[in-house]
């Protein structure tokens, strides 16, 4: 069980966060209250994670454990200690909530889709919508063969087409990508999101 301590603007948005969170079976919520000046402490003795929900930067305490951050306010990175590992909107799914904790429980870090797509771009003028675009739908089931592993001849099979046509998509699939080999294509794809990892 991952042991959970939620610090909120008012003790009622935690005591409501910790109603959500209960029916999470990895998760043990050993706390919920709104932020004070000894919460710090506190956090300390009982959490695997801490959840910080609608606080200023400034009253999110500095915590030995991983710290998951819910706010509305954009954030700046540099704001925070080393133990963020996820900052999420206030609007967020249980089941995402959930997930970031159980990841940062892990030592994981937890990015939303804009943040991903604003921190992995490989160069500052990559137009990654372009990117995606350029990719057939047939393409990109294909780049997600290349990233299980498989080999012309099997995407073949799977597909239920000629060698000479897998082998046709993989090479169109390098070409758009950039890349100079099926596994560079892989990498590519998974930094844009078009790979699962």
């Amino acid at each position: 069980m991952i042991r959970v301590v939620i610090l909120a603007e008012t003790a009622q948005q935690a005591q409501t966060l910790a109603e959500l969170l209960a029916e999470e079976q990895q998760l043990d919520i050993v706390a919920a209250r709104a932020a004070t000046t000894e919460s710090e402490s506190q956090v300390e003795s009982g959490a695997d994670v801490l959840l910080a929900a609608g606080l200023p930067a400034d009253q999110i305490p500095e915590a030995a454990v991983p710290v998951v951050v819910l706010t509305e306010t954009p954030v700046d990175e540099r704001q925070f200690g080393r133990e963020v590992r996820a900052w999420l909107p206030l609007s967020s799914s249980v089941e995402e909530l959930a997930a970031a904790i159980i990841a940062a429980a892990h030592r994981l870090v937890v990015l939303t889709l804009p943040q991903a797509r604003r921190w992995l771009r490989t160069a500052p003028d990559a137009n990654e919508d372009m990117l995606v675009e350029a990719l057939t739908p047939r393409e990109l089931q294909v780049l997600r063969m290349l990233g299980d592993g498989l080999g012309n001849k099997e995407i073949a099979v799977q597909l239920g087409v000629s060698d000479h046509t897998a082998k046709f998509h993989v090479s169109q699939i390098l070409a758009k990508l950039g890349a100079g080999s099926r596994a560079e294509a892989v990498a590519i794809g998974m930094r844009r999101g078009l790979v699962p990892i």
